[in-house]
């Protein structure tokens, strides 16, 4: 009989290989690899790439999705076994990471077909961000029993804070796919730093910069009544430091366009989703549902 813990702790894996996967697709769009595989699902017609490093980088971000495609097949599977009646919630949530997953893997097979369309290639990222998220909200939901967080009006606020951070990372995923990253290298305004510029693409570069700003704003007033309550103080904490080590790298990337501060902004922003969408999660009330034999009235015949 699986236990709850060792699902706990198969439902946190797989959400450590779902980000590896959206890290290691960083990797292969700052370095250029994207088709280092031209093909889909073999690379150059075999099972196995070709001894270069594009088609390398490329082989290895598919084959840590192969790997976890298994684990959320597996966290599914474990989850109808342990949680289906207990909390349905956790079977629901991880049903809907393998139909996202599955969707996810055919359109990076439309990506390499129709040659990395940029629009095509943020629909891919933002799906693998919903994968990741209800990853994460498998693995918190199945935690062990808790009252919770009482403060509604935190808990809203938390809730909303981690819709508009994925917001943010969409904002973030049109300057990439829009080919202003290339074209703005001055910080924090796309002017000469402080002057704002609003010229081709430069515009999506300033919504993106807009929005950190203010996004920013509740990212940290969460985070920061986050860390005040016991329950939430770790994952408040970790959400502070991603979220301004975020800020430093996302200038770095600007200033230098250099492929080490593009990856890990890419990388480090996928943790802050991570921590604010943990947050209105571990907030929420986890209750078991009564097991339904000690519901019945046994019937000890007549008296």
């Amino acid at each position: 009989m699986v236990s709850p813990t060792f699902f706990r702790r198969l439902a946190v894996v797989t959400a450590l290989f779902a980000y590896l996967q959206i890290a290691l697709g960083g990797v292969v769009r700052v370095t250029g690899s994207g088709l280092g595989c031209p093909d889909w699902p073999l690379c150059h017609g075999r099972p196995y790439p070709p001894a270069n490093l594009p088609s390398i980088i490329e082989y290895t971000h598919r084959a840590v999705g192969s790997v976890t495609g298994l684990f959320v097949i597996a966290t599914v599977v474990l989850a109808w076994m342990v949680f289906r009646a207990r909390r349905p919630v956790v079977t629901w949530l991880a049903s809907a990471a393998l139909v996202a997953y599955g969707s996810e893997g055919l359109l990076g097979g439309i990506v390499v077909h129709y040659q990395l369309p940029s629009w095509v290639v943020l629909v891919h990222l933002s799906l693998a961000m919903i994968i990741l998220g209800l990853l994460v909200a498998t693995a918190m939901t199945s935690m062990p029993a808790s009252a919770g967080i009482r403060d509604a009006s935190f808990r809203g606020t938390a809730a909303v804070t981690a819709g508009a951070t994925y917001v943010l990372l969409l904002t973030g995923s049109t300057v990439v796919a829009s080919g202003a990253d290339e074209r703005c290298h001055t910080w924090p305004l796309c002017g000469s730093g402080l002057s704002p510029s609003f010229a081709g693409v430069d515009a999506f570069t300033m919504l993106h910069r807009g929005a950190v700003l203010l996004i920013g704003i509740l990212i940290v007033y969460v985070a920061i009544q986050a860390m005040r309550r016991p329950q939430l103080r770790a994952a408040g904490v970790a959400t502070m430091v991603v979220f301004l080590l975020q800020v430093a790298v996302g200038a770095g990337a600007a200033l230098t366009d250099g492929p080490l501060f593009n990856g890990l902004h890419v990388a480090i922003a996928t943790l802050v989703w991570a921590g604010t969408l943990s947050i209105p999660l571990l907030a929420l009330e986890r209750v078991d549902r009564e097991p339904a034999f000690s519901r019945l009235t046994v019937d000890k015949g007549p008296a």
